[in-house]
């Protein structure tokens, strides 16, 4: 059964810096980490589609050399904690405009606030490269990440 996706977007503008945690550009060493962030994060929702690691490696093998559009790393972050990756925002350029290819967080992470921080990070880097809008798709009934998009000003421009 295909999912519907939902695209939306939100107008970029000054953000108040945030250092709540310490977060780092998303980079092509974090890719094994990335991949594994990944599985853990979409597994058992509605966004889980079975990747193997494999799987999931190639998927963000594909995000960096540029499937989605050229990868912004100066724009993509991510959280460590534990030695792992906790969360982590990337971001393309898709047909001239921001994407978000993935917000990934933990699955002990979550509720923390870290998926927004994270998100507000790349917002904050989008904006100082100036950048003016940011879109992301999102599958409906994805309650967590639709409640988090409306709370940072996502609205939906467009229902497959």
């Amino acid at each position: 059964m295909s999912k519907r996706r939902l695209k939306l977007q939100v107008g970029l503008g000054e953000l108040p810096p945030d250092d709540k945690w310490p977060s780092r550009s998303a980079t092509a060493e974090d890719r094994q980490a990335l991949a594994e962030l990944l599985i853990a994060a979409y597994s058992g929702t509605i966004d889980d589609e079975g990747e193997t690691p494999a799987e999931a490696l190639a998927e963000i093998d594909h995000t960096l050399a540029g499937a989605y559009g050229p990868y912004l790393e100066r724009c993509s972050f991510v959280v460590e904690a534990d030695g792992a990756l906790a969360a982590a925002c990337l971001i393309t350029l898709w047909n001239a405009v921001p994407l978000v290819a993935f917000v990934m967080v933990a699955p002990r992470q979550q509720q923390r606030g870290l998926g927004r921080f994270v998100l507000r990070q790349s917002m904050r880097a989008l904006w100082a490269q100036g950048y003016t809008q940011l879109a992301l798709y999102v599958t409906d009934g994805n309650a967590p990440a639709q409640q988090l998009y409306e709370r940072l000003g996502f609205t939906v421009v467009a229902e497959p």
